[in-house]
């Protein structure tokens, strides 16, 4: 159903300092830093290719205090490469998943697409409590 993994997000309160902790720790060099702004979102992304780590933070406290739930980083979701992103979407929403925006501030009838590519973010409890984000590369990637 899935495909490849593709990088698994944590959540953390000082992306600076998470950023520089994670390279020390695991001699991970940054790939690249992607900020979504309308989402609130500044992200960095460590390591190349499949296992990927990305730590981001949410500019906006209302949206990043309930995420870390009291904690200073956290696991938030984990995220895969699909091929057919509207069948395996049609098939958990079958199921009763529902699909968010990353700031998880507004459902999804469809995916979003972020410089080509394809992406659903899982409501966690719809989807036994794991928030997923499925991702469909444009063609040729």
């Amino acid at each position: 159903m899935f495909g490849t993994l593709d990088h698994i997000g944590f959540v953390v309160r000082d992306l600076d300092a998470s950023v520089e902790q994670a390279r020390a720790a695991f001699g991970l060099e940054l790939a690249r830093m992607a900020p979504l702004a309308d989402y609130a979102i500044d992200a960095a992304f460590l390591g190349e290719g499949r296992g990927t780590l990305e730590i981001f933070t949410f500019t906006d406290p209302d949206v990043l205090e309930p995420r870390l739930a009291g904690a200073e980083q956290r696991i938030d979701h984990v995220a895969f490469r699909v091929a057919d992103l509207d069948t395996l979407a049609a098939t958990l929403r079958a199921a009763g998943a529902r699909f968010v925006t990353p700031d998880r501030r507004q459902e999804l009838s469809a995916p979003l697409e972020l410089g080509g590519w394809r992406n659903l973010w899982t409501l966690p409890d719809t989807t036994a409590g794991l928030a997923l984000q499925l991702i469909q590369p444009p063609p040729g990637q």
